[in-house]
């Protein structure tokens, strides 16, 4: 097994839609992506817009009970790039690894606010 490979979290093939915007491109438009697989440190999607390595993110999810241990909520994230996998065929898209460095969960009214779009991060 490569190091690269390694897990060091159990990983759930779950789709969980994310709020996320790139923090260094402020002027890029935050996108609304499904995770394909996530984890207490991460989550993995695929996207068309895809990120550079390295870059930081917010993010805006609802973290299943099965990964947090807790009653569903939603979570304001913070993270960076660490993996981009190119897209392959025409009909694929790229792939972004993310490493959430920082997380809060938030109260309603900041989650009904993101939820609707009218937060400014």
């Amino acid at each position: 097994m490569k190091a690269s490979d390694r897990r060091f979290r159990q990983r759930f093939d779950l789709r969980v839609p994310v709020k996320i915007r790139n923090l260094d491109s402020p002027n890029t438009t935050e996108q609304l992506i499904e995770s394909t697989d996530i984890s207490a440190r991460g989550f993995y999607f695929s996207t068309d817009a895809p990120f550079e390595i390295g870059a930081r993110v917010e993010m805006f999810l609802t973290m299943p009970s099965s990964i947090s241990g807790q009653d569903t909520r939603t979570w304001l994230c913070i993270g960076r790039v660490a993996r981009v996998q190119p897209a392959g065929a025409p009909e694929t898209k790229a792939g972004n690894g993310i490493e959430i460095l920082y997380y809060e969960v938030i109260d309603g009214s900041r989650a009904d606010a993101a939820a609707a779009g009218r937060s400014k991060f």
